[in-house]
């Protein structure tokens, strides 16, 4: 669902300038390189102690426990259905296998708005039970553990409009200057607000049939492929579609309107057979936007080669207009208000995100939205790569928006916030692009996309799902990662000062983080260090709250720029400071320190320490009498130690957590 920089390839062989890149940290100096941490402050926080959520839907926990009782394989809806009301009836069948040992009450979600004229157990009559939307039919005979069965469930009423799902209502209707259209939109909680269901995403039915008599000046779009358009007396037809891949409850759907058809073949890789691509428009509006509804051929194409061929290539992809001032993925045939090209991108995306593979619960909606949301990126980094980044900066500054708030939902019966566009469309996609250069190889990266994809399709999963996957396919740990952008909240706050000292570069780094849930994060930073004649770009690792560097160049430093190619979500200020050359003589340690600090390195022994803050305020002097001193109950922060022996006076920087 879609509410109101360098191309892949070259990333792929990207080089590092070689530069000798040399870390001082308490008096030692090493290699920089990126390396895994197997501890991360978040880890003690891990939200596998979360309580459990109303995940699955806004029922009570006790119907769903009875929907939990058999496994749902089928649907099929035969509804009556204007263009232009609300007003809804027919029956929907529901076939299903017994999981309990003896399964007495079917239960299912049916809007109160609807009255249930008959519930039928293979044509018996069942006695009905309702509370609200939710409804239990006692079964005439009980069913025996893995015998299927098949209830038909009889309803007619006025669908409600309560704007309970993420655009508008589950059911809805609509003026146009054609007539109006009906359309449904049930993501999240909305499905029983049109047909009796079982609103649990962990259960897929197998396949589904919509059937919808209308009125013959409509046509009626819906999932799978168009099986037949059936007369039914002398103004009225019956359109009837059929799928046969598995779909999560809220993807099935409806649009009911005065339509006019505009089909056409495209070739995708993978496909045995070209693609149907079949849109039903208003009236009147090919002309004007035919170019823009051709371009989806594009985008299958390139999303099939980089997560796997079109997952329902056998029937068809395809779009119903509606005023819904957005687009919603319904499996095979999204409803979209127009066809800008990133509203198109992200919705047929979603059929391999969401459709395919769905979220395990709305918890983890961003393997959704985030992965559709992302999807955008790449296909204008691919196909109009002058606007990709633009849209990296509004993403970027989207993101920043939020600094508290996780990617993962903590209320998952908060409509609004699973779909906050901040944190699971902007900053859940982010998170891919960040992964992605984390893993350093977009071969690698779109690898374990597809692995991802293969392991779960027509299922559903979790972050951890996806997070086991990619560890086994880039053989990296990567809990930390995880941890931090998903889990955690915010981002990370950067003081960087730098200062030049002949051909070497000094870098002093501190992390500060936008929100305390989340006190550090561990990563991969990029610095553009700008000279008179050349640039060059280096790439760290960040793995506590001060990091130091120096770097090796041949030239007159003009300026240093934190992650030039937004690959991190991140603030950062920048300053040059000469003070962070570190000076010859005493070393302290440890660096930084909780309170105690020694000296080492110098001549003789020292006499005075004097120690100032940042900006050159006395704060402490010391008559020393050894190598030792102490900054215990001085606020954390960095200082300027000046140190007197044999007669001459040094410093030294030393960091106080």
């Amino acid at each position: 669902m879609n509410l109101p920089l360098p191309n892949p390839q070259l990333f792929c062989s990207k080089l590092l300038v070689s530069v000798c890149l040399l870390l001082w940290l308490n008096g030692a100096p090493g290699w920089v390189r990126a390396q895994d941490k197997a501890e991360h402050p978040c880890a003690a926080s891990r939200i596998s102690t979360t309580p459990a959520l109303l995940a699955d839907g806004i029922t009570s926990e006790a119907h769903r426990n009875l929907m939990q009782k058999y496994d749902l394989h089928w649907y099929k809806l035969d509804l009556q259905a204007e263009h232009n009301s609300l007003d809804l009836s027919g029956n929907v069948t529901l076939y299903a296998t017994a999981l309990a040992p003896s399964l007495t009450e079917f239960a299912f979600e049916l809007h109160p708005n609807f009255t249930i004229e008959q519930v039928l157990l293979e044509g018996t009559p069942c006695v009905v039970r309702r509370s609200g939307s939710e409804v239990v039919a006692l079964l005439p005979q009980a069913q025996p553990r893995q015998v299927r069965f098949k209830v038909q469930v009889f309803y007619a009423g006025w669908a409600p409009s309560g704007s309970s799902a993420a655009i508008g209502n589950g059911f809805n209707t609509a003026p146009t200057p054609w007539g109006g259209v009906t359309w449904s939109l049930s993501e999240p909680f909305a499905a029983s607000e049109w047909f009796p269901c079982k609103q649990l995403l962990s259960d897929k039915a197998d396949s589904v049939e919509v059937w919808v008599t209308t009125s013959k000046g409509n046509k009626v779009g819906s999932n799978g492929r168009l099986q037949r358009i059936t007369p039914v007396g002398a103004q009225r037809h019956r359109y009837e579609w059929k799928s046969n891949y598995p779909i999560a409850y809220y993807l099935i759907s409806v649009a009911i309107g005065p339509y006019e058809e505009y089909s056409f073949q495209t070739q995708i890789p993978g496909a045995p057979a070209p693609v149907l691509v079949q849109n039903y428009l208003y009236p009147g509006v090919l002309s004007s936007m035919k170019t823009d509804i051709d371009r989806t051929g594009d985008f299958l194409r390139l999303f099939s080669e980089l997560y796997g061929v079109y997952p329902f290539h056998r029937e068809k992809y395809g779009h119903t207009m509606a005023p819904i001032g957005g687009g919603m993925e319904h499996q095979t045939m999204t409803t979209q208000s127009n066809f800008e090209f990133s509203l198109t991108a992200h919705e047929l995306a979603h059929q391999w995100w969401g459709d395919e593979v769905t979220c395990a619960d709305w918890s983890h909606i961003w393997l959704n939205e985030g992965f559709a949301s992302y999807s955008e990126y790449l296909a204008y980094e691919r196909l109009l790569p002058a606007n990709a980044p633009n849209w990296l900066n509004g993403a970027h500054q989207s993101a920043l928006s939020a600094p508290q708030g996780s990617v993962f939902v903590r209320d998952s019966t908060n409509v609004a916030r699973i779909f906050s566009s901040v944190l699971s469309y902007r900053k859940g996609a982010l998170v891919l692009h960040m992964l992605r250069h984390a893993l350093q190889n977009d071969a690698l990266f779109f690898q374990a996309l597809r692995a991802y994809r293969e392991e779960y399709r027509y299922q559903v999963a979790t972050t951890r799902d996806f997070q086991r996957v990619v560890e086994r396919v880039s053989g990296r740990p990567l809990g930390y990662f995880f941890d931090q952008w998903v889990y955690g909240e915010g981002f990370p706050v950067f003081d960087v000062a730098w200062a030049q000292q002949k051909n070497e570069v000094y870098l002093q780094s501190r992390q500060f983080t936008s929100s305390p849930a989340t006190p550090l994060f561990t990563t991969e930073v990029e610095y553009r260090i700008r000279m008179a004649t050349k640039d060059t770009v280096v790439l760290v690792q960040h793995g506590q709250e001060t990091e130091n560097y120096r770097f090796k160049v041949s030239g007159q430093v003009t300026g240093v720029e934190v992650d030039p190619h937004q690959w991190l979500l991140n603030q950062a200020t920048v300053r040059q400071d000469a003070s962070i050359v570190p000076q010859a003589g005493w070393v302290a340690y440890p660096n930084p320190t909780q309170g105690a600090v020694l000296l080492k390195g110098g001549a003789g022994t020292p006499q005075q320490i004097s120690i100032y803050d940042v900006v050159g305020r006395h704060v402490r002097t010391v008559l020393a009498s050894g190598t030792s001193f102490s900054v215990e109950g001085l606020p954390a922060g960095t200082y300027l130690v000046r140190v007197l022996a044999a007669g001459e006076w040094s410093q030294v920087r030393v960091v106080k957590l």
